[in-house]
């Protein structure tokens, strides 16, 4: 998940301090633009300046310019750059709650208007969500025909997501029954991402996903899905951002289409941007959303 993070964001961080967009930041921005079309300004500054401030400091770099170097001549450096970008913390089912509700007052109302439902996962991470998704649906409707598009800004994590392998704590939502239907037990020796992987998805329920890298705030959106999950994603974006992603997400989705987010991530003025909610942090597209997201 473009954000959907792994790794813990650390707690008690110091008093902020003003922000201050210093001019080698400014052209490490732009480089990085042109090289990797990722928008550095769309992010919250302060946050994202915070988080590569230490890759500075990992790399014995006095400021942006001389760490820009480095990311443009060292192999693997780029690589650690977009890693470090995209924190990567999710589990299969989290909030186990939102599911049910996904479960029980979402999907029967799509499978009954549609033979064939379109999905996608935007900011997939490591593919929890995913996998999450194709395990529901063959619980609730065995035989049904889907299409599920996952996908995310960081290539080396949709490799990852490619495998299905989880540890432990990822896969603690899970029935016990489904965790013996739908997954395997690994050898102890095997792991993944530095932590111990115990299962991988089954091959049956891995080919249902088809994983693909995308920039959500470049890339152009395909368009009728019936669902959409971006969860935990855009909560690091500007407000800025997140109200044009909304728009795009609003446009991608066929009418009554259905938008699910993250536990805080709210959508503020939802009506103006073609939305509709009759169950929080799921949002449909209204009637009115052509003219409205326009």
């Amino acid at each position: 998940m473009e954000f959907n993070t792994r790794h813990s964001i650390q707690q008690n961080l110091p008093a902020e301090v003003e922000f201050i967009d210093t001019n080698d930041y400014k052209e490490f921005k732009s480089v990085i633009l042109r090289k990797t079309g990722i928008d550095l300004n769309l992010y919250k500054q302060q946050q994202m300046h915070r988080r590569l401030q230490g890759l500075l400091e990992k790399n014995g770099c006095r400021d942006f310019l001389e760490y820009c170097n480095i990311l443009l001549s060292k192999p693997g450096a780029l690589e650690q750059f977009l890693d470090r970008m995209t924190i990567n913390v999710s589990e299969l089912f989290r909030n186990p709650e939102k599911w049910a509700e996904l479960r029980t007052q979402i999907l029967p109302g799509l499978l009954s208007a549609n033979r064939q439902l379109r999905i996608w996962s935007a900011g997939c991470s490591f593919g929890a969500e995913p996998y999450s998704l194709a395990i529901l649906l063959d619980k609730i409707a065995p035989g049904i025909r889907f299409s599920l598009d996952a996908t995310d800004l960081d290539k080396t994590i949709l490799e990852k997501a490619k495998e299905g392998k989880f540890s432990s704590q990822d896969v603690q939502n899970v029935d016990k029954a489904d965790l013996q239907k739908y997954f395997c037990e690994l050898p102890a020796s095997d792991t993944f991402s530095s932590l111990e992987a115990k299962y991988q998805v089954n091959q049956s329920i891995r080919a249902k996903v088809n994983f693909r890298p995308h920039n959500l705030l470049a890339d152009p959106f395909e368009q009728n899905y019936d669902l959409i999950c971006c969860r935990n994603v855009v909560i690091y974006f500007t407000d800025e951002a997140k109200q044009e992603l909304y728009k795009k997400f609003c446009n991608a989705l066929r009418p009554k289409g259905v938008l699910f987010v993250g536990g805080t991530e709210r959508i503020f003025g939802y009506q103006s941007l073609g939305f509709d909610t009759s169950i929080p942090f799921f949002y449909y597209r209204s009637a009115s959303a052509k003219q409205a997201a326009a």
